[in-house]
């Protein structure tokens, strides 16, 4: 479990309501049964984060927090672990005091990582003790149940859900179990480092006072053993320089066919992505943004403006091909294939959607599933910005495809689901023929208005995503400048992403901020006109 700060976990955007659950005050049975909850995992999200002292509506923390009395605060702690061993087998959450707000605001932060030797169970009520004694001083028997979160309530499991615990116990996810192939030797510690202060997790304080060892284990992607630390397979894909080592065919194959004979042809290249999960997809990104991405700007006829799209959205390649790397399988070694054609872009990954899944509701964007192959890695890619919330994946690409007048996805699987190919097509404005008259060229149009020198900045200071966002930032900027919240909605990321990416823009001296932190607009820099 990644460790947030309490501020992160409070914004409501990293975390899914599913797995937060507020408390007003101390109350131990409830503490308990949602421990247990958390332990058990149920729906397989990697357990979630309890806080006692925030009054919560519909799950949304009421703020300021009432906190819990700062005489109490000790006394709280033991208890904690005094009811913990009442949770069979005993577990107990790492757990910290958080003052918040202010320093007279007492909250007990507890996060809650999914157990690994459940099923978990805990008594009906907590509170029976010797004074509860029945007649001839025989004691009431405590009713055990095994509690589980659905969605974001939680309850006690019902036969069949009990069953589903055991043999989810019996098989702990592939991306969480311990890799004894591999030693911490094979981790890159710069790539651990950036992902820490990407994620602007609260260990970012502490990279240069902790060794690696403390900071995988933190992030528990690793255990700790008398001899050192074991990895888990969510550390080699995460942050080793060649995880296909150690799990066979991590990786992304990709091949781009240059003239429409396509596999009949030799017009071709090859190439395979390799290193964390991560990096591969943004080195594909970047491969199918600087060789295959190009835009068009059309006049139409009797209307002002122009009209421009592109050939392939970015926003919708990128869901497309996080998704590939998310929900493939690692158990059994196969990569993500992805096949650029003179007309489309088809990204494979094996296996497909779960059978229970309708592919009517699948290719609609309105498919649940109940549980996911890799929980780790969506949490993980949570953190950088590579997924938002669940199960809008495909509801993201759609979206994305429908503002650029793009055709729609198709999904193609087979009986067994053994596989999904999507496949995004061009856009039909590159197919049909020039009669609306085209007047830009391949990617052009995004720099004008861009003196030299804006340009030099951008290229010394940002990477090729960053300088292709801030130019879309830059064309839709009006007099009165653009707020995070409007570069969000028209980049399609979350505003904390548009938040840093204007940041950088600010220090790289191309865009100037105006106004206080709340009502921050930003403008372009005096430098476009010099």
């Amino acid at each position: 479990m990644i460790s947030l700060k309490l501020e992160t976990l409070l914004e409501g955007k990293v975390v899914e309501a599913n797995r937060v659950e507020y408390k007003e005050g101390w109350n131990p049975q409830e503490v308990v049964q949602a421990l247990c909850a958390f332990a058990n995992d149920y729906e397989n999200v990697n357990g979630g984060y309890l806080v006692v002292g925030i009054k919560a509506e519909d799950g949304i923390p009421t703020l300021p927090p009432v906190g819990i009395p700062k005489n109490r605060v000790d006394d709280i702690q033991k208890e904690l672990f005094e009811y913990c061993n009442k949770i069979e087998p005993r577990y107990i959450p790492n757990f910290e005091i958080v003052n918040y707000p202010d320093k007279d605001t007492y909250l007990l932060y507890m996060k809650c990582s999914a157990g690994d030797a459940g099923p978990y169970r805990a008594p009906e009520t907590v509170y029976l003790n010797d004074e509860d004694q029945g007649k001839k001083g025989k004691k009431k028997p405590n009713v055990y149940k095994y509690w589980i979160r659905v969605g974001s309530v939680t309850t006690s499991a019902k036969q069949e859900e009990i069953s589903e615990l055991f043999e989810k116990f019996n098989a702990v996810p592939f991306d969480d179990r311990v890799n004894r192939r591999a030693d911490i030797s094979v981790i890159r510690r710069g790539y651990l480092e950036d992902f820490l202060r990407e994620s602007n997790s609260s260990l970012v304080n502490q990279i240069n006072e902790r060794s690696m060892e403390d900071l995988l284990v933190s992030l528990e992607v690793a255990n700790e053993t008398d001899t050192g630390v074991e990895l888990r397979n969510i550390a080699l894909m995460m942050f080793a320089e060649h995880p296909e080592q150690y799990i066979p065919e991590t990786q992304i194959n990709l091949i781009h066919f240059k003239s429409e004979e396509a596999e009949a042809g030799n017009d071709f290249e090859e190439k395979v992505f390799t290193g964390p999960i991560w990096k591969q997809i943004r080195d594909v990104l970047s491969y199918i943004e600087t060789n295959i991405i190009v835009s068009k700007t059309v006049k139409i006829e009797g209307q002002a403006e122009s009209v421009s799209f592109y050939n392939y959205p970015y926003n919708a390649l990128e869901e497309a091909v996080v998704n590939a790397v998310f929900h493939k399988t690692y158990r059994n070694g196969e990569p993500v294939e992805i096949r650029i054609y003179v007309d489309s872009i088809v990204i494979i990954n094996y296996p497909g959607p779960p059978s229970y899944i309708s592919m009517d509701k699948f290719a609609s964007g309105k498919a649940r599933p109940r549980k996911y192959r890799n929980r780790r890695i969506g949490e993980f890619f949570k953190e950088i910005d590579l997924s938002e919330k669940a199960a809008t994946g495909i509801s993201k690409i759609l979206s994305e495809l429908k503002r650029n007048g793009s055709p729609k996805p198709e999904f193609e699987t087979d009986e067994s689901r053994a596989y999904l190919e999507t496949t995004i097509r061009i856009h039909d404005g590159f197919i049909a023929s020039d009669k609306n008259g085209i007047i830009s060229g391949v990617g052009d149009d995004l720099t004008v208005g861009m003196s030299d020198k804006m340009s030099d900045k951008m290229s010394d200071k940002m990477t090729e995503q960053e300088q292709k966002r801030i130019k879309i930032i830059i064309e839709n900027i009006t007099e009165n400048g653009i707020s995070s919240k409007e570069a969000a909605d028209i980049l399609g990321v979350e505003q904390k992403t548009a938040n840093r990416l204007l940041s950088k823009a600010v220090t790289s001296g191309i865009l100037e901020g105006i106004g206080g932190n709340r009502n921050r607009r930003y403008i372009i820099s005096d430098f476009k006109r010099d």
